[in-house]
């Protein structure tokens, strides 16, 4: 029998986050009591939400090549738009969801569509867009405005026979994802499109197409983690967005999708969410200051890409 290759998971399957956020989680129940009680693992689930479907969205770019720096302010920019709509409009809150989420996707859209048309990079043409959506939001206003609608309320902190409602909403989400990425046509497409764009142009594959239809479920799941982050906070507060882009990027990667796209993992992705959740819990309750922890973050992305680079130095040309 062969041995295993280096660095190969101890069982088949299971990504090398899990193996961290076993260990993470272990060390927390030894040394920060308050980390043990069920309210406060309840309290990592709901708070993790946002980012594993903001993350989910953002595989999708990634395992196509492309990166969404936009995400973030679009988070907050949705959340600031819906709590003013949800205020003026009481009675009408399936239409100012439904609303909400057509603009995140349109957004997304705009960006695919300059992308394919304007021959940019993604990163140069998304962080451009960061800037014009941060501008829109300081535009509407400069404090906290508005209130989330009860419902809302309920999809980010309610609870259904003790499942948080949230949760249910990020496993539909992944199941969802894993189907269009690892079962579907589209998938394999945006896949091979990940791995060699000049190969799958030659294949006859629509990139243009590929392109759009990626940044608009990106969108898409930035507008539904905006809802999330409107019901947690119950108010449309500008700066809710700030940083989301790049935890989701770390999630992504740290969850074993590289860069440079042409693979993903949609558990892996799930496991690097809550690993961030679980350590980001810790720091908080070892009072850890706020701007250590993004130097911790910061630390964590460099290592997961150093851990990745010899597997793929291994891999046959």
């Amino acid at each position: 029998m062969r041995p295993p290759a280096i660095g190969a998971p101890l069982i088949p399957g299971l990504p090398r986050i899990y193996w961290a956020l076993a260990a993470l989680v272990l060390a927390g129940i030894v040394s920060v009591p308050q980390f043990r009680t069920l309210s406060n693992l309840a309290n990592v689930l709901d708070q993790s939400s946002t980012l594993a479907i903001l993350a989910l969205g953002q595989a999708f770019v990634i395992a196509g090549g492309m990166i969404d720096l936009s995400v973030g302010q679009l988070v907050g920019l949705i959340t600031v738009v819906a709590c003013m709509l949800f205020e003026a409009f009481p009675g009408m809150t399936l239409a100012v969801v439904a609303g909400c989420l057509a603009l995140a996707a349109l957004i997304g859209l705009i960006n695919g569509e300059l992308i394919n048309r304007l021959r940019m990079s993604p990163l140069i043409l998304t962080f451009g867009m960061l800037s014009v959506l941060q501008g829109c939001i300081f535009m509407l206003t400069d404090r906290s405005i508005g209130q989330a609608a009860p419902s809302i309320g309920f999809l980010a902190n309610g609870r259904i026979l003790g499942i948080p409602v949230s949760l249910l909403l990020v496993v539909a989400v992944a199941v969802a994802t894993w189907y269009g990425l690892q079962r579907s046509i589209f998938g394999w497409h945006l896949l091979a499109m990940g791995n060699s764009p000049d190969s799958a142009r030659k294949a006859g594959l629509n990139l243009f197409s590929l392109t759009r239809i990626t940044y608009l479920v990106s969108g898409l799941c930035a507008g539904l983690a905006a809802l999330l982050v409107a019901g947690r906070l119950g108010t449309g507060f500008p700066n809710a967005g700030n940083g989301l882009e790049l935890d989701a990027i770390v999630a992504v990667v740290l969850g074993g999708t590289p860069l440079k796209g042409g693979k993903v993992s949609v558990a892996g992705i799930l496991g690097a969410v809550l690993f961030l959740g679980v350590l980001s819990n810790l720091l908080n309750l070892l009072q850890v200051p706020a701007f250590t922890q993004i130097v911790v973050k910061g630390l964590i992305v460099i290592l997961a890409i150093l851990a990745d680079r010899p597997r793929r130095l291994a891999q046959p040309a």
